[in-house]
């Protein structure tokens, strides 16, 4: 045994019982054996002068004698062949022999890719009418609200909806993309009737019908409701490889009834539409989840083979980097009516990859080449590293499925389920920084990762202090942080390292370098924002059927959204919803139902419609308005009508 053996030895068994095979009473034995007992303890920090704390401590600091960080190793004679194997195949070969094959293979990868992506990003889906025989254009939209069937919430439809008009016998042809599922959530509030909807999908009423009727799929859907989300409630659309659908405006409705866990809406509303049955189409299916299945698999050989870890390393990430940006979860929806649509989405991945690749070199500087360069485990890099890479590159359907929105207290505390999954996540990173940090130990590099972390945390300590500013940990912020830690050859390494830095990559696809440190309005989204203070109801007149509201006056100048607004010269009118539609803008600070129905013939046929010896639910909402500036509004007063009985809206706003 060799020198260096013979101590790491000693170093492992710390019992020192091969120092003393056996025991003599003699006391010349006996100080030979305290002698080499103080040698060794000395030589490993365990300085008997020292009590057992300090010796601790020492050696803690200094790490073992002899630093060892070695790469997984199988006993198995069996598996050490399959270990060795990229090293057998490459080794006879120079490198001007196997660039060709190298180049040859990612021309077929990429030939894969053109092959099952370029229809879906560049042809314009289309129907067939059986009727007619002709094509009808249909447009692709994302999983949310789509302003060209419904322009949005509150007052954005104009006074009486006019702009979102009209309400029935319209019918429009979508394309949705995949995972709707998940992505048709509202993330910001939004008030249906005395409801706030949040962190839920936005699908009003509606559900799948057993049995088409009139060739109609789909009880009606609030006209607001998410399309999107409401064809994968209807079962029109597939969750996982999207495709299209035909919505038709149906109309007024008196409610719209809770079904398979949508949202409810005890009263009318002047548009709706149901999914009716579909004509063949054509290019309706989205392929990001067949085009991610051929970047995993076709990955594998590059990831297996590749002795040098450099060219793995930089296929995968790139690889990864595209499959995000074009398919799996782009930041903009591809539009092929528009010719410039693909190739902003191109270019807005070219912005984004050039300051990418720098922080991938450093990393791979720092830590990957570390745990993917020779010598090293190819069965693990295949099995582990690879796999747990692309659950961070998928990270909209492996981590934003839980509920976590943002790591920031008031979405914490806002959304179901947040507080336990924080903590989790909290949990699940000490428990791999602590045997991450033991492997660094083992490595002798104990001590420098200490020093850098312990600068990243009085760093992040500053940064979330900083006056009038958010401490934003984004995803791809969390994995800079953490992956100098994985600096190792490991099995722990391989683990951690290949989800953070398919963290990072996904952050960077899809939202670009966002900043650290936002102001409280950029994250404030499309929730109330307090500026300017609605109006106050005062009450309902049963016998003019009016509602009233009352506004302090000002003349002092307010801030809105970093303008100067005033109030008292710029906010003279008033914008009043009924049922989260504005059916009057004015001067007045009281409004009769009975005028207003009067000068209105839509608002009269919805409040006659009803039997009118039953009450139905008015909900009304009122904000300051002027030009295009407006107050955030109430909450929702309720009101039965015709018997009169008012309800006063709970504390707080909406936007």
């Amino acid at each position: 045994m060799s020198s260096s053996e013979s101590a790491f030895a000693i170093s492992d068994d710390i019992e020192l019982h091969p120092i003393a095979k056996s025991r003599s009473n003699s006391s010349r034995d006996s100080a030979e054996q305290n002698s080499q007992f103080s040698d060794l303890g000395t030589s490993l920090g365990l300085d008997p002068s020292r009590s057992k704390l300090k010796s601790f401590l020492y050696r803690l600091w200094n790490g073992p004698i002899v630093p060892r960080d070695d790469p997984v190793q199988f006993k198995s004679a069996y598996i050490q062949q399959f270990e060795s194997f990229p090293q057998r195949i490459s080794a006879p070969f120079p490198a001007k022999i196997k660039l060709p094959f190298i180049l040859l293979y990612y021309t077929f990868w990429l030939f894969i890719l053109q092959q099952a992506l370029a229809p879906y990003l560049t042809e314009q889906p289309t129907w067939e009418d059986e009727v007619s025989g002709k094509s009808l254009d249909v447009i692709s939209i994302s999983c949310r609200q789509e302003s060209s069937i419904w322009r949005g919430k509150n007052a954005q439809c104009g006074l009486n909806g006019k702009k979102c008009a009209p309400f029935e016998d319209r019918e429009v042809y979508v394309r949705c993309p995949a995972l709707c599922d998940s992505e048709s959530i509202a993330y910001s509030s939004i008030s249906v009737g005395d409801q706030n909807i949040k962190y839920r999908d936005f699908t009003i009423g509606g559900g799948r019908l057993n049995f088409p009727v009139n060739g109609s799929l789909s009880y009606p859907y609030r006209a607001d409701s998410f399309p999107c989300g409401a064809a994968i409630h209807a079962g029109v659309v597939s969750p996982y490889f999207g495709g299209c659908a035909r919505i038709k405006f149906v109309g007024a409705q008196s409610e719209f009834p809770s079904r398979d866990g949508s949202v409810g809406f005890n009263g009318f509303f002047p548009a709706s539409f149901e999914f009716v049955q579909l004509p063949k189409c054509h290019n309706c299916f989205d392929p990001r989840v067949l085009v991610a299945l051929i970047n995993i698999l076709l990955g594998f050989p590059v990831m297996f083979l590749s002795n040098s870890g450099a060219l793995a390393f930089w296929t995968v990430c790139i690889s990864g980097f595209w499959t995000i940006i074009l398919t799996f979860d782009p930041p903009m929806v591809v539009k092929a009516q528009d010719p410039e649509s693909l190739a902003t989405l191109i270019s807005l991945g070219f912005q984004r990859l050039l300051p990418l690749c720098f922080i991938l070199y450093v990393f791979w500087k720092i830590a990957c080449k570390t745990t993917l360069s020779y010598p090293s485990s190819p069965i693990c890099k295949t099995l582990i590293w690879y796999p747990l890479f692309w659950v961070g590159i998928l990270n909209n359907v492996t981590f934003d499925r839980l509920p976590v929105d943002r790591l920031t207290i008031t979405d914490i505390l806002t959304q179901p389920g947040s507080i336990f999954a924080t903590l989790g996540i909290v949990v699940t990173i000490v428990c791999g920084a602590v045997v991450q940090a033991y492997h660094l130990w083992k490595a002798g590099k104990f001590r420098e990762y200490l020093r850098l972390y312990v600068g990243f945390i009085v760093a992040l300590v500053v940064l979330g202090n900083l006056a009038g500013l958010n401490l934003r940990i984004h995803h791809y912020i969390l994995a800079m942080l953490l992956l100098p830690g994985t600096n190792t050859k490991g099995l722990t390494a391989m683990l951690f390292q290949g989800v953070l830095l398919g963290l990072l990559v996904n952050g960077v696809a899809r939202w670009g370098l966002a900043s650290i440190e936002e102001t409280d309005r950029s994250l404030r989204r499309a929730d109330p924002t307090g500026e300017i203070k609605p109006p106050t109801f005062i009450g309902y007149e049963h016998s003019n059927t009016s509602i009233s509201w009352k506004v302090q006056e000002t003349n002092t100048p307010t801030m809105v959204n970093g303008e100067f607004i005033s109030p008292h010269d710029k906010l003279s009118q008033f914008s009043l919803l009924i049922n989260d539609i504005e059916w009057y803008n004015g001067p007045n600070t009281s409004v009769s139902l009975e005028t207003l129905a009067a000068e209105n013939k839509i608002l009269s046929q919805l409040i006659l419609s009803s039997d009118s010896s039953q009450d139905q639910n008015l909900y009304f909402r009122v904000s300051r308005s002027g030009g295009n500036v407006r107050s955030d509004y109430t909450n929702a007063a309720v009101l039965k009508y015709p018997s009169g009985q008012f309800s006063f809206p709970k504390p707080g706003l909406t936007k």
